[in-house]
């Protein structure tokens, strides 16, 4: 009986995981996919060099952590306390940071 049981269980648990699988495909698929270049747009930071240590950074893989919006526009740090230093500045001496070119 245990063992019947069992069978029936994982028999059930793995037609309901083929069910929201295949769901998740359908919502995929009825998805439009972004274009790739809109997808990085949206995601990427406006600099190259972190505003306060002037330190390269890669505007594509800045982590959530290392980053701000300011003015509608990612930006993007080098390390941890780069942001709270960020957070401190008037929004003239931020827009200054950016405007200022890269080391």
């Amino acid at each position: 009986m245990k063992t019947t049981a069992l069978t029936l269980a994982v028999a059930l648990a793995a037609g309901t995981g083929m069910i929201l699988i295949a769901g998740c495909e359908k919502e995929q698929a009825a998805r439009p996919a972004a274009p790739s270049g809109e997808m990085r747009a949206a995601t990427a930071c406006v600099n190259t060099h972190c505003p306060i240590m002037g330190s390269p950074i890669d505007p594509g893989s800045v982590p959530a952590g290392l980053t701000r919006e300011f003015r509608g526009k990612k930006v993007g740090f080098c390390c941890g306390g780069c942001p709270a230093a960020w957070d401190k500045l008037t929004d003239e001496q931020k827009q200054a940071k950016l405007d200022k070119p890269g080391p």
